[in-house]
């Protein structure tokens, strides 16, 4: 399993260090306000004094440093922490890289990009804005507390019982934000996953008639997300309040212990300044709790992503590198999600369809190919190598999926038509590609190859989208072509276009389709129902036919009479 990033690792611990030297600084400094402001008050007391000028510039002089060395301190402590953030992004994107693809499509994708948005932040926030702070308020409190007994130690005793009462408050109360928070990011990871569920089809659930139901449902999550909210915000509220409170305190205590001493009041001014100044440190420790505990919520949620498992051999290489010509490919009783015990070889260069009813296992079939998946049992060999231990180059070069995952980011149209490409061809063979996959149009619309598209190319039609897919593929010129009802969306044309494709490349190509006519032009033909291999042959037998009759005569053992009659829809 992997482990979050060290917060000090990659060079961190350097801005750590800094943050501690500059609030060595900031209590030196505080130090250096409460003996100097007691200067100046004592020179109130002698009228024959001349005027405290070196004083006076200390008090000044301490202030600004103070302000400065704080403003520093904040600007490394966000460096530190957007560094942090940026680190774990990285090693969560790419353990996400690694892991199968159906562990990835059990979760929600609202509740995936959280990961990357408010739990990042919350990880942010601990180290720029909490567990540097504490570095500075555990560093400023203790030498502030210790000026005051070294100028004083009654008017030490008077205003530290205060202050160290109101930190045992902090410790104590702190840790109740917890389930604060928990709930606070359980309800806005639901209504985020809700909503990047709902948003792309608004439209559509308009037509349903969903609107007012969808709208209630949000409504109704949205209430218990303020509540939640609320109840966090109550309790950060109270923490920041317990310095303010501690502050009049002290100053009482302070005032007291002075009167009763007979303290000279000057002291007692240099108390009060030391006082004042270890409130903002107190503010920042309460602040400390809130971003420790959001930090906890948001540590366990990041690390249980980390601890999906990833592809055994991912990204590893465990041979020689494979030529980029066709490849042979292998299943070995291969059981995984619908599949079975399935056993059998692609020679290289064969075209074979893959043809069965829904939820047979072909597409798993494709992703077990490509890597994308373990199988429970058995092995896959692509080239005589595991196909999870091709290296990320080698799966780039050698093996094109069409899917209808298949991703296209927003950017330009050469961006999506050469993602995967071995050598970046030139934009006169990217274009001739473009044509012959039918897209000659949608260049002209969007602008050519600079022209934007959408993310997931929304400004694409479905057909288009997929034309786009095939071009793509014909351009990283594989050793293995893996394509998952590549004629789907496509017009009358789409057939006839996907089987030139296979024939004009010289790849191992396995073709997952429902249309008969063209798993017919395949070389052989793979018939997988309830996950088991049923059929394999020559297309040019009787292969397609048994199956027809198989599915009919199945479509009729399932059928079931209506139980009544219902209007026929004209």
């Amino acid at each position: 399993m992997s482990s979050l990033p060290s917060i000090t690792g990659e060079g961190r611990w350097r801005g750590i260090s800094l943050v501690v030297v500059l609030a060595l600084g900031q209590a030196a400094a505080a130090g250096i306000a409460a003996f100097a402001t007691r200067d100046v008050f004592a020179a109130f007391r002698d009228a024959s004094t001349a005027l405290p000028a070196l004083a006076l510039g200390l008090v000044a002089s301490a202030g600004l440093g103070i302000a400065l060395l704080r403003f520093g301190e904040r600007v490394v402590a966000e460096k530190v922490g957007q560094h942090y953030a940026a680190s774990l992004r990285l090693k969560l994107f790419k353990h996400m890289t690694r892991v199968s693809a159906r562990d990835l499509a059990e979760r929600r994708s609202g509740a995936l990009s959280l990961r990357f948005v408010g739990d990042l932040a919350a990880v942010r926030g601990w180290v720029s804005l909490g567990l540097a702070r504490m570095i500075s308020a555990l560093i400023v409190l203790p030498a502030a507390t210790g000026a005051l007994f070294y100028m004083n130690p009654d008017l030490g005793i008077a205003a530290g019982v205060p202050i160290a009462i109101g930190l045992i408050v902090l410790v104590l109360a702190g840790p109740r934000l917890g389930p604060a928070h928990k709930r606070l990011r359980s309800r806005r990871a639901r209504l985020a996953a809700d909503m990047s569920e709902r948003i792309p089809h608004a439209p559509e659930l308009r037509l349903l008639g969903r609107v007012r139901t969808e709208t209630r449902q949000m409504e109704d999550r949205t209430e218990k997300l303020i509540d939640a909210a609320l109840e966090r915000a109550r309790g950060a509220a109270l923490l920041r309040a317990i310095p303010d409170a501690i502050s009049g305190v002290a100053a009482a205590s302070v005032f007291f212990a002075a009167l009763r001493s007979g303290a000279p009041g000057a002291e007692a001014a240099g108390a009060l300044a030391a006082v004042g100044l270890m409130i903002q440190p107190m503010r920042d420790l309460a602040g400390v709790w809130d971003r420790q505990r959001a930090w906890r919520v948001a540590r366990e949620k990041c690390t249980a992503l980390l601890a999906v498992p990833k592809l055994t051999g991912a990204d590893r290489v465990t041979g020689k590198p494979l030529p980029n010509q066709a490849l042979r490919l292998g299943f070995e009783a291969v059981t995984a999600g619908a599949l079975s015990n399935f056993s059998m070889t692609a020679e290289p260069g064969r075209k074979i369809a893959v043809i069965g009813p829904n939820g047979a296992g072909k597409s798993t079939l494709l992703s077990l190919a490509a890597g994308l998946e373990l199988p429970a049992n058995g092995s896959v060999t692509v080239g005589g190598r595991i196909a999870t231990g091709l290296s990320a180059r080698e799966r780039r070069k050698l093996i094109a999926l069409v899917g209808t995952r298949s991703p296209i980011l927003a950017g330009s149209m050469r961006r999506a038509l050469t993602m995967g490409a071995n050598d970046r061809p030139d934009d006169a063979a990217i274009t001739a590609q473009a044509e012959a996959y039918g897209l000659a149009h949608v260049m002209e619309r969007i602008g050519g190859l600079d022209g934007k598209v959408s993310e997931a190319g929304r400004n694409l039609s479905a057909g288009e989208i997929r034309r786009v897919l095939l071009a793509r593929a014909a351009l990283s010129q594989p050793g293995l072509l893996l394509l998952d009802e590549p004629d789907d969306a496509l017009d009358q044309d789409g057939p006839a276009l996907v089987e030139r494709m296979i024939h004009d490349c010289d790849a191992t190509t396995i073709v997952v389709t429902h249309n008969l006519d063209l798993a017919a032009a395949m070389d052989e033909i793979w018939v997988i129902e309830d996950g088991e291999l049923t059929e394999a042959g020559d297309p040019a037998g009787d292969i397609i036919p048994r199956f027809i009759q198989r599915q009919d005569t199945m479509s009729r053992i399932s059928a079931k009479p209506p139980a009544r009659s219902h209007p026929v829809c004209h």
